[in-house]
């Protein structure tokens, strides 16, 4: 089932109904419900969803978004299944609990999580990025750098990885009572959780319970190019308990473009895709005419 989220385009006063007219006009009729879309637009698309034949099939955390304030994180990681604060990791159990009862409400099946990040310095670790996008000019530099990251990760994740498991021990059996599924996503930042290793340590613990993999492609394709995990190999070993794919392009270090723009090459993943799960377009900004196009072209392949 191909179809797309929400963050396709939004603003916080979009017109929900045009948005989801044009999810038509583009021949989808499925989509995932952003953690940006407000308790209003929430209930807007459930209002309109079976009058226009559209399906909700997956709901991203957390949705609704956390009523206390704002705050300087990205508001998927308002709160954190990891953190080692017990009042903070309660209220990202509480939120996601939210979520999964959105996910109830509309009638989707999935909850899209990140299951969290170790606090490290700046947690989107500028000095990494910025070296690789000098290249070959700084090899040793970034080779150093890369080193002082990661191995920083693997010291520090016990307490980390800890949290995770207690917060989805009570997450994802709360999911579990509700029927939702729980779709862990591949993470963007190298000092994200899970990395390759713990993707398979979490499902192991909870796939009985209704946790599966969410791939993010261009999530996998960033590792790939930062030299932490081949893309391949994450599809390669996750893919029979694969449940769901964010699909986008890249270029260069950015991602969340049209699928096919960019320099990604998206038909590796073609052997990978199954028909029996949800292949949600996860493009922030493309025009119509792009978006177009990219569900013309992946009709064809898948």
């Amino acid at each position: 089932m191909l179809g797309i989220s929400t963050v396709w385009n939004y603003h916080p006063d979009i017109d929900m109904f045009m948005w989801l007219i044009s999810v038509k006009d583009l021949g989808l009729n499925a989509i995932e419900i952003d953690y940006r879309v407000t308790r209003e637009q929430i209930k807007i698309i459930d209002s309109l969803k079976w009058d226009l034949g559209i399906k909700v099939v997956s709901v991203h955390n957390f949705c609704p978004g956390p009523d206390n304030g704002e705050t300087t994180r990205h508001p998927s990681n308002f709160y954190r299944l990891t953190s080692l604060d017990e009042h903070e990791r309660l209220l990202a159990v509480k939120w996601t609990k939210n979520t999964i009862d959105t996910a109830v409400n509309v009638g989707a099946s999935t909850v899209v999580v990140h299951a969290g990040t170790i606090d490290f310095e700046d947690g989107r670790c500028h000095q990494l990025f910025s070296l690789h996008r000098h290249g070959s000019a700084q090899v040793r530099e970034y080779n150093d750098e890369f080193a002082r990251v990661l191995g920083a990760r693997q010291e520090m994740k016990g307490p980390y990885i800890e949290a995770a498991v207690k917060s989805f021990k009570d997450v994802v059996s709360y999911a579990e009572d509700k029927g939702i599924k729980i779709g862990l996503e591949t993470r963007y930042y190298p000092i994200e959780i899970p990395n390759f290793e713990e993707i398979g340590q979490f499902l192991d613990m909870f796939g009985k319970q209704g946790m599966g993999y969410w791939h993010d492609v261009g999530h996998a394709e960033i590792n790939e190019r930062l030299g932490i995990t081949n893309h391949v190999d994450l599809l390669d070993t996750y893919k029979a308990r694969m449940i769901g794919m964010h699909v986008h392009g890249v270029e260069v270090m950015r991602d969340h473009i049209a699928p096919f723009a960019g320099d990604m090459d998206l038909e590796k993943i073609l052997p990978f895709m199954k028909k029996d799960i949800p292949y949600i377009i996860e493009s922030k900004y493309a025009t119509f005419e792009k978006i177009k196009s990219s569900v013309s072209k992946l009709k064809e392949l898948m």
